[in-house]
């Protein structure tokens, strides 16, 4: 997950304990059965005996689950039956910790956060000379986006030389910059291991895949006709990347492996909040066109646009949106809770 937080003031202490997780038979979202999406949990944050006032949520592979704050200083982890377990404890004699991010990472909820001038992830000091503001897993190990006092970024895999040790970068991979003279800016949204950097001049976009070995491919660059493209989502097979341009004429898709892109639909200047592409590019979801509060979606392969209705009544745009690891869920987080939805089965229609 991707976003930047520095929110819930916290004293320090973790505590985690291992949960069950039960299994459910829930579809993968696809442009074949996109018209039966429909909000079937909900997290209500009037239930907490906190007072939650921040959408942000980390969700595990199939959102069963959620790690949550709120302002008092407590980090729950919840699910759509209630509150599983209190994981932060106020302690005396600490001093102030901001949460910053979280993932899970073997079932199991990883949070990163920031103490007294220290990082940490959950209990462990991180050592590093590079100051981390988001945390990702890929092929089950840990990394940070993080910069320095410099102001250089770069990605840090992560890992603790001991149970109980301290944790420490094991590798540094430099964040690459485009060629090209025109000044460029990145896509945000878009996870490690993708990079993607637009550039406004020239309509070109540049994307950095930082595979297995964390060498950076050559980076693949196109120019993109009725671009630049400002924000997008890539698919969790990173195979095809969703956008719109500046003036919210078209919505596209692009086939990284040949360049080729598609105009999906028309969005005749319609502002999209969030753009989620699936993981086969069969189809393209957007919470939230022109400050409507609802659920669009379109079949790429031919343009028809489905309009799946309300999500939870929120006192501004989402927080965080996001579809599950597994590709079965849509999460929508507002200051007022959590919706989780799925594919309905041809019963519940």
């Amino acid at each position: 997950m991707t976003q930047f937080l520095l929110h819930a003031l916290l004293s320090f202490g973790v505590l985690f304990f291992a949960l069950p997780v039960v299994g459910q038979e829930n579809a993968v979202i696809s442009g074949e059965n996109i018209s039966r999406l429909r909000a079937v949990e909900a997290i209500d944050f009037t239930d907490f005996p906190g007072t939650i006032e921040i959408g942000w949520f980390e969700a595990n592979a199939d959102a069963s689950e959620f790690v949550v704050f709120d302002r008092e200083g407590r980090v729950y982890r919840a699910g759509a039956a209630g509150i599983l377990e209190s994981a932060w404890h106020r302690q005396s004699g600490q001093g102030i910790l901001s949460v910053i991010d979280a993932v899970y990472r073997d079932g199991q909820p990883e949070i990163l956060s920031f103490l007294d001038g220290e990082f940490y992830l959950n209990r462990r000091r991180i050592v590093s000379d590079y100051f981390p503001l988001a945390l990702f897993v890929v092929d089950g190990a840990l990394y940070a986006e993080a910069f320095n006092d410099d102001g250089a970024e770069a990605f840090l895999r992560l890992a603790a030389d001991e149970a109980e040790g301290e944790i420490a970068p094991k590798a540094v991979i430099a964040l690459l910059a485009p060629g090209g003279d025109s000044p460029a800016v990145r896509i945000g949204r878009v996870d490690f291991p993708y990079v993607l950097l637009s550039s406004l001049e020239e309509s070109a976009l540049t994307v950095f895949h930082y595979p297995g070995a964390f060498t950076a491919d050559a980076a693949r660059t196109w120019a993109l006709e009725g671009g630049p493209a400002v924000r997008g989502a890539v698919n969790g097979g990173g195979t095809h990347f969703a956008w719109s341009d500046p003036q919210s004429m078209r919505l596209n898709l692009l086939e990284f492996e040949t360049g080729e892109n598609r105009v999906v639909a028309a969005l005749d200047g319609a502002y999209a909040q969030y753009h989620l592409l699936t993981a086969d590019a069969s189809a393209i979801i957007i919470v939230n066109i022109d400050f409507q509060p609802e659920v669009f979606a379109w079949n790429t392969a031919n343009g028809q646009r489905f309009d799946l209705g309300a999500y939870r009544s929120c006192t501004r745009i989402p927080d965080e949106v996001a579809l599950s690891a597994d590709g079965t869920a849509l999460v929508i987080g507002c200051d007022t809770g959590i919706d989780i939805w799925r594919i309905a089965t041809e019963e519940e229609e």
